[in-house]
């Protein structure tokens, strides 16, 4: 290599190499700094509204639900309710409520319909939305965040830094590409990107995809993916969010 390409390369690892020497934010920081972000949304509930797609075991049970023939990919209206604090609900909106079915999460408990409640991508969705934006962030919410991701499995004593959807981002629970329970923070502006945790005997990926779009704003991403070994299980997208909206308490 000659000497005058030398300093360019050098340049170029340090690039590479910067996520990896760059200062770590204590984990509390990391989760106290991710309230905040949400606080000053002041959300208190959500109604967002899009479509649920799905394949495989997950898209014929919608498919039987829908009273619709088994076989390939199922795209359907659905429906994302969320109060604070944990309590959340994803529904398949049909013709009436009982042609609808639904999971809900409150308390930690999950109840459904129409076999919903039993399948791993659409609970681990619903436990990560929960956990990520359905926590209390009254005052420093890092201590019920940490107690929300100990409850998913996440250890709060590792920390790296990691690169996802184009963004760095503060990997709480170990290294980027390890298999294992962890929550992504954007390294910038403090949302969550993704939490990795068990869900029916393996690791479920769920992931939270284009913050600040016309759809969803700041109240909730574009779509959300729940991904198992790299494979697409479910996708929601999100077609309009509403920000604190009367949700009857029967509801959730």
């Amino acid at each position: 290599m000659s000497r005058r390409l030398r300093p360019f390369a050098a340049a170029a690892l340090a690039a590479i190499a910067l996520p990896a020497l760059a200062y770590l934010l204590p984990t509390t920081s990391v989760l106290r700094r991710l309230g905040e972000r949400r606080e000053k949304l002041a959300v208190a509930a959500l109604e967002v509204t899009g479509t649920l797609q799905a394949e495989g075991p997950l898209a014929d049970r919608l498919r039987a639900a829908a009273g619709q023939p088994a076989g390939g990919i199922a795209t359907m209206p659905a429906r994302f309710l969320l109060k604070v604090p944990g309590r959340c609900r994803l529904e398949v909106v049909g013709a009436t409520p009982a042609e609808s079915p639904f999971v809900a999460l409150r308390d930690g408990r999950v109840t459904g319909t129409g076999g919903l409640e039993t399948d791993p991508a659409v609970t681990a969705t619903l436990r990560a939305l929960c956990t990520l934006l359905g926590t209390s962030t009254a005052g420093d919410a890092s201590d019920a965040y940490a107690a929300a991701l100990t409850r998913r499995g996440v250890s709060l004593a590792e920390q790296s830094l990691g690169r996802f959807d184009g963004r760095v981002a503060y990997v709480v629970g170990g290294r980027a590409r390890e298999a294992r329970p962890m929550l992504y923070v954007d390294k910038d502006s403090f949302q969550p990107l993704r939490l990795v945790a068990p869900e029916g005997g393996a690791l479920v990926d769920v992931r939270l995809l284009g913050w600040g779009s016309p759809t969803g704003g700041d109240w909730f991403p574009r779509a959300v993916e729940a991904v198992q070994a790299e494979r697409l299980l479910l996708r929601f997208t999100t077609e309009r969010a509403n920000a604190n909206p009367r949700i009857p308490e029967g509801s959730l």
